[in-house]
């Protein structure tokens, strides 16, 4: 299939459209720390034991972003670290209810979409489906 791109909305204290790498391997998403500081996300003063594809293990600072990819948006963990391209991991593609479909090459739902809340009708909370 070769690689997957796909362009994302990231925020923090401010948005910017990314493109981001997909990574089936990688469990979180990771950012450089220049995009880190365009977007305001600010990492945690505490690091994380992280193994990395190579098999290295280093230390990188967690936080949180807010991703949106088409009419998807859903806070998920990001990571600070040292790469050459931001990797959009497994953690934030299951928080938007998105899988990757091989044999097209892009990005398709794995469920229906309801993490915007609705307003209560019947004493039940509705929740929109997209």
């Amino acid at each position: 299939m070769g690689h997957l791109h796909q362009r994302v909305k990231l925020s923090a204290d401010k948005t910017v459209t990314v493109r981001m790498l997909v990574d089936t391997d990688a469990t979180f998403s990771v950012i450089p720390e220049a995009l880190a500081r365009a977007v305001g996300v600010k990492p945690l003063r505490r690091s994380v034991p992280i193994r990395l594809a190579d098999g290295r293990r280093v230390r990188l600072a967690p936080s949180t972003a807010i991703f949106r990819i088409g009419a998807r948006e859903a806070p998920a963990t990001i990571l600070v670290g040292d790469v050459i391209e931001p990797i959009l991991g497994v953690e934030t593609l299951e928080a938007l209810g998105l899988t990757v479909d091989s044999r097209r090459g892009r990005l398709t739902p794995s469920r229906s979409y309801a993490v915007r809340m609705g307003g209560y009708r019947r004493g039940r909370l509705a929740l929109p489906v997209t």
